[in-house]
């Protein structure tokens, strides 16, 4: 058998040497991916976590608001009632004056 010739035996190891690099390059790419994938992955138990503090903050501030809205309809209602007691003892007031003048 003829042995391959030297020109052919260098393009096989520029070939090899290229599919090697190939390959190099190949395992650093899946390492770079994998390390995006653990990234995002973790990055979507923060949005989670976030989320769920989010939602949990909404729902305080609904309380707050549900709280806030009670107690200034308690303050416009005792605000009122004062208003109201205030004007119906002036006018008592002035009707026990009216009569203690008629009386003299």
């Amino acid at each position: 058998m003829n042995e391959p010739s030297a020109s052919l035996w260098k393009k096989l190891n520029e070939v090899t040497d290229k599919l090697q690099k190939v390959s190099e390059q190949l395992i650093e790419s899946n390492a770079i991916n994998k390390g995006y994938h653990q990234a995002l992955d973790q990055q979507r138990v923060k949005i989670d976590s976030l989320e769920q503090q989010n939602h949990q903050a909404q729902g305080a501030i609904g309380l707050l608001k549900w709280g806030a809205m009670l107690l200034l309809g308690i303050a416009v209602s005792g605000g009122t009632w004062t208003i109201n007691t205030i004007n119906q003892l002036k006018q008592d007031t002035a009707i026990i004056q009216s009569h203690r003048e008629d009386r003299k």
